[in-house]
Order: C-alpha cells, then sequence, then structure tokens
C-alpha cells in the first residue's frame, strides 16, 4: 500500500483534524470516505505546522550546554551506577554510549519530529498534488516547498544519527532511512548508504529549485521561501566537501535575502529582579526577524551553560553579555554595589540547586531559532569556502558583516586588515560560528562536520567537578544511536556506531 493509496483512505481524518485547527469556521462535511485532500488548498493545510527540533542532547555533546530540566543534582548523579541520559553525554561517557544509551533513549523525539514531516506533510503533498484540484502556480509550489522540506528534516537526521560524511567511505556506511512518496508503507524501512541519503537530499532540492515556485517572503516564517532551497544545499554541499558547490548555492541564497539584523536594536535598559540596572533583549520572536530564511521558536530556559562555551564568545557578545540567564536577572540581590561579588553569589546559588557554579539562561519571554537557518548561516559558509582557498581578507569580510551586528561597539574590531593567516582566520571563524550556532542545532552540525577536516578538528576538553573530560574528533559520542523505539519495531535499523 502506497503512500498515495493510504491517503486515499485516511484522509478525511488527517484534514478533518487540521481543518478543526487551523480554521473554526470550516463546517463542510465531505461524503464518508470522500478524500479531503483533493485539493491544493487542503494540501496547504498540511505545512501549516510547528517544525522544531529538540537539540540540547547535541549542544552537551558539543559543549554548549546541559538540560537544567533533566540533569538533576550533578554530584550525585554522577555517583549513580547507572548513569541518565544527560549525564552520559555531559561526561561524554563512551562505554555507557555503547551500552546503556541504546536502550534508553526511547524520549529522543528528534528523529519522530524529523520523519513526522517526512512522512505526514512532504509526502502527502508529493503524492497528491498534481491530480488535486486547484491552480498549477499553486501545485508547483507546494511541491517546491515539499522537495525542500524533505530534503532538510533528511538532512537534519542523517547529522545526528550518522557518522560525519567521508567521500572516502560514503558508498558504503549507512545512514538514516529514506522514505520516499512511493514507499509502500506496509513494507518496513531500511537503511540508506551515506552516497544514497545525500544524492537523494540533492536530488529533492533540486527539484525545488527547478521548479522556481517559492515566494520571496513566505507567508510567515514558519515556512520556506525561495532562499530556502539554496540555503539547505548550501549547507548540504558543504557536508559533502564540495565547497565551491557550497559557495555558489550561499550566493544564490543571498541573492533572495541578505538582511542581517542588528541585534544592538533588539537591547532595552532595565532592572534586574532585585533592583540593578541592566541592558537586556527586548522579548524578540524568530518570526520577526528578517535574517531567518526559516525560523523556529522555542525558549532556551533553564539550560546550564557550560564555562568552555562562554569563553568561545567574543567579547561584548550580545548573545553572551545580553541574554537573560540566572546571573543578569539576579544582579543586585545579594552586592548591589559588586557585582563581581553579586555575580559569585548567584553562581553559588546555582551550585546549591545543579551541584555546578555555572551560569543558566532563564528568558522566558523571548524565543530563538534553533532548527532554522539564518543569512548569517551563506555568510558562514561563503567565509569558510574563501579560507579553503586562501583569500583571507574575502573570509574576513563576511565574517566582519556579521560580527559588527553582535558586538558591542566597545569591543568590535574589524578582521579585514588584521587576520592574515590560515590559522588566525580558522580560529575567528570558529568564535563567529559559536555566536550564531550556539543555542541551535547548527553548532554540532558543524563541529562534527570539522572531525575530519585536518585545519579545522580539534579534541575538546570540559572540566566538571575536579575531572577531565575529552572529547575527540573521532570520538562515537558525534553519532547518537537511534530510539529505542524505532529498533524495537523495526529490524532493519541498526545503530550507525559499535554498541554492546
Amino acid at each position: 500500500m502506497t503512500i498515495k493509496t493510504f491517503l486515499n483512505i485516511a484522509a478525511i481524518s488527517v484534514v478533518s483534524t487540521l481543518s478543526l485547527q487551523s480554521c473554526e469556521s470550516f463546517t463542510d462535511i465531505d461524503q464518508k470516505g470522500t478524500n479531503l485532500l483533493s485539493k491544493t488548498s487542503d494540501l496547504e493545510l498540511l505545512l501549516n505546522r510547528r517544525y522544531s527540533l529538540e537539540y540540547t542532547d547535541m549542544g552537551t555533546v558539543n559543549g554548549d550546554m546541559i538540560d537544567g530540566f533533566e540533569c538533576g543534582y550533578i554530584p550525585s548523579e554522577l555517583e549513580k551506577v547507572t548513569k541518565s541520559t544527560p549525564i552520559i553525554l555531559l561526561t561524554l561517557d563512551e562505554q555507557a554510549h555503547a551500552s546503556v544509551l541504546p536502550v534508553t533513549n526511547s524520549n529522543d523525539g528528534y528523529y519522530s519530529s524529523c520523519y513526522q514531516v517526512i512522512g505526514r506533510v512532504c509526502n502527502p503533498i508529493l503524492s497528491l498534488a498534481d491530480e488535486a484540484e486547484g491552480p498549477q502556480e499553486h501545485k508547483n509550489r507546494l511541491k517546491a516547498e515539499a522537495y525542500a522540506m524533505r530534503a532538510f528534516f533528511e538532512y537534519a537526521a542523517a547529522q545526528k544519527y550518522a557518522r560525519v560524511y567521508n567521500p572516502a567511505t560514503a558508498d558504503a556506511e549507512m545512514c538514516v532511512p529514506i522514505v520516499p512518496e512511493s514507499w509502500d508503507i506496509q513494507i518496513p524501512t531500511t537503511q540508506s548508504t551515506q552516497k544514497e541519503v545525500y544524492a537523494q537530499i540533492l536530488s529533492d532540492l533540486d527539484n525545488a529549485i527547478s521548479l522556481d515556485a517559492l515566494p520571496e517572503v513566505a507567508i510567515n516564517r514558519m515556512r520556506f521561501c525561495a532562499a530556502m532551497p539554496y540555503a539547505v544545499k548550501a549547507h548540504v554541499l558543504m557536508s559533502i566537501h564540495d565547497y565551491d558547490g557550497a559557495a555558489l548555492a550561499a550566493s544564490e541564497a543571498l541573492k533572495r535575502g541578505d538582511v542581517i539584523n542588528d541585534y544592538a536594536d533588539y537591547l532595552v535598559d532595565d532592572m534586574s529582579t532585585y533592583g540593578c540596572p541592566i541592558t537586556k533583549f527586548v522579548p524578540v520572536t524568530p518570526l520577526n526577524l528578517e535574517e531567518n530564511y526559516f525560523a523556529s521558536s522555542a525558549q532556551i530556559n533553564y539550560n546550564i551553560i557550560m564555562p568552555s562555551s562562554d569563553k568561545m564568545f567574543e567579547d561584548g557578545s550580545y548573545m553572551k553579555d545580553n541574554l537573560i540567564t540566572t546571573l543578569l536577572s539576579g544582579r543586585g540581590s545579594y552586592f548591589p554595589g559588586d557585582l563581581v561579588s553579586d555575580s559569585l553569589e548567584i553562581l553559588k546559588r546555582n551550585e546549591t540547586n545543579y551541584g555546578v557554579p555555572y551560569n543558566v539562561t532563564s528568558d522566558l519571554e523571548s524565543t530563538h531559532n534553533q532548527t532554522g537557518i539564518k543569512t548569517t548561516h551563506m555568510y558562514l559558509i561563503l567565509a569558510e569556502c574563501a579560507i579553503n582557498k586562501g583569500r583571507i581578507d574575502e573570509a574576513m569580510g563576511y565574517l566582519d558583516k556579521i560580527r559588527v551586528k553582535r558586538i558591542a561597539p566597545a569591543h568590535y574590531r574589524p578582521l579585514l586588515g588584521n587576520v592574515t593567516t590560515k590559522t588566525d582566520a580558522i580560529a575567528a571563524l570558529k568564535k563567529t560560528v559559536h555566536g550564531e550556532y550556539c543555542y541551535s542545532i547548527w553548532n554540532f552540525i558543524t563541529c562534527k562536520r570539522w572531525t575530519i577536516l585536518d585545519d579545522y578538528k580539534e579534541t575538546r576538553t570540559r572540566e566538571l567537578l575536579g575531572k577531565t573530560y575529552t572529547l575527540t574528533p573521532e570520538s562515537d559520542m558525534w553519532v547518537f544511536p537511534f530510539p529505542v523505539t524505532v529498533i524495537s519495531q523495526n529490524p532493519n535499523i541498526k545503530n550507525n556506531y559499535t554498541t554492546k
């Protein structure tokens, strides 16, 4: 039974639910058994959903943050015989990653989020759009968005559950399942090779681009605009080491939208919880920022910021200094006249709660684009491609386009003209990448991609309660196990690293 056949049977319940959620005044009732996905306007409803991927576990491996909701009191958790998922990831425990995590990670919703979009949004549209009632222009737009969206979420799944793409082994190394619209839903999915998966992703993106049907500005930023197929393609081509192609795709995306919002415009003077003057971000949603080609809107509240992450931000970074955290919101609570002592006391309070004296995100008002793609991604890709060709000034110019709108004027110093070597250029790129990608899926994805590049790979260390933990480029920690529910229900799916 293909998806198309299944949809012709089941669409009545699916679209009835979507219609009720999307428009309370929808009262037309078709005859029982009628396919309610028969119009392009019906298919459009499938796209009206919130797209988001949970990234905190990836951020923990990468060294960005710890999930404050799930980690518990860390010193006590470290003493347990069977470690929880957050502690396995925090301590980079290779043995537990191989033996415990594959049988305890039933709560990993990232995989299901990716394949629900593919199976419940993209494939129904691609199966039914041509025969649906409606203008051809509308059909083309729906298909273009579905192709690009399927590519995006297939790519996102591969970044978490497969090894980093290596051209030398891509034709043999397994990746994630490919689920086309022609898939027979009665047959369990199978894994495809890295080469096959990336070929399918690029094919979908080329199909979206060839249709040339997406609007320059989408109806909202939770939908795909004309730049998105090119933006996704730029990321994908970076992953398979096609840097010329990636630079071309990034440039094409920027032709369709190149705004970088100045974060200084979103700062406001306020008072802390305890009456100390502070400057913080005004509550803002990614849906209102023009720099976002595609946005998910999610809070980053109660994430424990690792010291290694704080150190990677440049001095004067708005994201570091003005994001609402316990240090910012709690100022004045102990020693209003001495912010240094005050900060130490706040960190001690965090140590009482979590067992580590770290800063904690504490923003209940703003949301952030943790999954989507921004114009700045394209400039970062152009910068990396230019560095790889030895064009250092060009690369630093791209980075400065971002930095001037992310760093306070008192701290901003241009890189162009001051950075002249490839080593220093890569270091500058990494800091700018961290400033843009921290608190999103993209920091993990990018740092993982670098693990097989000689000029970029590095061994990461973190200090925790007197112990040093190490993450090597070759570590299996960069690969997550598939959710246990997926493997238990489908014997065709195997984890992409050695488990016990």
